[in-house]
């Protein structure tokens, strides 16, 4: 047996400013504490998103929601008005 001993923890630790950690990152799950996470909304509840998830995210996250739906939208209006044409 070497003299060399592994390193167990007590508690676990925040990946930004090693305090001890009070949950993970809904984004990239790192552990993370309480001021180092903010509370976005999802879709039905909060998230907690770390500083680096929260630095990735676009300016306008809402626009990637409505935009495939909006298009969809449109795409079926035009061809029932292609078919109304047709008729």
């Amino acid at each position: 047996m070497s003299g060399l001993q592994t390193f167990d923890p007590d508690d676990l630790y925040c990946a930004h400013c090693h305090a001890p950690a009070a949950g993970m990152c809904a984004g990239c799950g790192a552990l993370c504490c309480a001021d180092c996470v903010e509370l976005r909304m999802g879709w039905t509840r909060q998230r907690a998103v770390c500083r680096l998830c929260l630095a990735d995210e676009p300016a306008r996250p809402s626009a990637r929601r409505w935009r495939p739906w909006a298009l969809g939208l449109v795409a079926a209006g035009l061809a029932w008005v292609a078919w109304l044409w047709a008729a």
